[in-house]
């Protein structure tokens, strides 16, 4: 029995013992996934799951020969939309030019490895994240002469996708709001030429439609009824001058005791009332015609440029955004309005129907044909706010940055002045990518290269 009870003892032991050992291995269960060495020192990374990803990561560090680290981190360079990146690791040094600890990736995509020393000094090293063993024994990407040299496995996992620069018909299409205006050129004072008194306003108000021949107002004036009795008194004599003479003087006066519209419109002033006394010159009404209404544009003044006299716009209306109506432009405003910043722009259409209210809102779309112009994808470009840049493919693996002079924007494409020519490969998609690597690798900076192609 007693054998026995030994025997269990000694199983238990062992099994407690392989446990720990298996335990303690599993600590320090690290695979080498990348080395590299410059100024003399070879830096090597360590990860337990074998590779380097986004998110977190174990990992650890030797220096050869051993050297206090004072940072460690993956750093992005800035690139359009998107501020620079530095994911910092969090180290513990375990022995003299041994490192562990934990570091958490942002995005897949190119890297610099950056390792501060504690004397001051750096050294760095590009990557592709994720990083995996083996890997790193061909670099993914090289900068040669201007060029970055990208391998297959690499492109692979960019993803870049090319297009060829091409002429195309470019239509600028931009819509603004625009409103109704009165037609200014068709708007009549109603003026009474002697003074007078008001008999009669036959009940007319300020908004009123009224067609032509509506009575406005009845007037008496004792200048205008002592011009009728001359006129009388001249034909009972029958003196031809003194006839002509009064006649003249009652057509100066408009003399018809009933004052009325002269054009279909709107009655936008009445200032006169019934028993009301006005004077000579006195405007009492004003009308507009509206059979023809203005619209109002406003442009924002970087598309005023697109804009000439003749060019057709679109209009719809607030109240009925079915009705679509083609017109010109037939007056451009010389100001630029301080606040909203906008030029105004005029366009007559038709009213017949009243279709156009006043003051109502409306939206007006401009159709600007720019011609047939070398045009490259807006995807291509990138705008370091120094100088403008597109990717130009030499070959399959090979991407050169060019230096580009743009002009107008349209459907998605830009107008080339300058840079590239017709038939050449742009990136449309992996440009960010690229961008990086370039900054990385200093292709941008003071000595680097960027072509201008031709």
């Amino acid at each position: 029995m007693r054998k026995f009870w030994v025997l269990v003892f000694l199983i238990l032991f062992l099994s407690a013992a392989v446990f720990l050992y298996i335990s303690e291995k599993g600590k320090d269960s690290y695979t080498k996934v990348l080395t590299f060495k410059k100024q003399g020192i070879e830096i090597s990374l360590y990860s337990k799951s074998g590779s380097i990803r986004t998110g977190g990561n174990f990992i650890k560090i030797t220096v050869d020969p051993p050297k206090g680290i004072k940072e460690f981190y993956f750093y992005m360079p800035p690139m359009p939309g998107m501020n620079e990146m530095r994911d910092v690791a969090r180290l513990k040094e375990i022995s003299k030019g041994v490192y562990e600890g934990s570091l958490h990736i942002s995005m897949d995509g190119p890297w610099q490895i950056r390792v501060v020393f504690e004397d001051g000094s750096m050294i760095t090293h590009d990557v592709f994240v994720p990083i995996v063993k083996g890997r790193e024994e061909k670099p993914p990407v090289v900068a040669h002469g201007g060029h970055l040299m990208i391998t297959p496995e690499k492109l692979q996992l960019i993803g870049i996708i090319t297009e060829q620069v091409s002429k195309r018909k470019l239509v600028k299409t931009f819509s603004t709001v625009g409103y109704v205006e009165y037609n200014r050129e068709k708007i009549y004072d109603i003026t009474v030429r002697a003074d007078a008194w008001v008999e009669k306003t036959y009940g007319r108000f300020e908004g009123e439609y009224v067609k032509k021949g509506t009575p406005l107002m009845k007037i008496l004036s004792p200048e205008i009824q002592i011009a009728i009795e001359e006129l009388k008194q001249a034909e009972k004599l029958g003196d031809r001058e003194l006839i002509e003479k009064a006649r003249r003087k009652l057509n100066y006066y408009k003399s018809s005791a009933v004052i009325r519209s002269p054009v279909d419109g709107v009655i936008i002033e009445k200032k006169v009332f019934v028993g009301g006394f006005v004077k000579e010159g006195f405007t009492a009404y004003r009308i507009a015609d509206i059979s023809e209404a203005w619209i109002i544009a406003e442009v924002p003044l970087k598309l005023a440029n697109y804009v000439r006299n003749g060019t057709t716009a679109l209009i719809t209306s607030e109240e009925n955004p079915e009705k679509v109506v083609e017109a010109k432009v037939d007056y451009i405003f010389p100001e630029v309005d301080k606040f909203s910043k906008t030029v105004k722009v005029r366009l007559k259409v038709k009213n017949h129907e009243l279709t156009w209210k006043p003051f109502s809102l409306t939206e007006v779309i401009f159709e600007i044909p720019l011609g047939e112009v070398l045009a490259v994808p807006e995807s291509a470009v990138i705008d370091t706010g120094k100088r403008t840049i597109v990717f130009v493919e030499m070959e399959k693996g090979m991407y050169m940055p060019v230096n580009v002079k743009l002009g107008r924007k349209a459907e998605g494409y830009y107008e080339v002045i300058h840079g590239l020519k017709e038939g050449d490969k742009v990136v449309v998609k992996g440009t960010f990518l690229l961008d990086a690597e370039a900054q990385i690798r200093g292709l941008y900076g003071e000595g680097g290269t960027v072509h201008h192609h031709h």
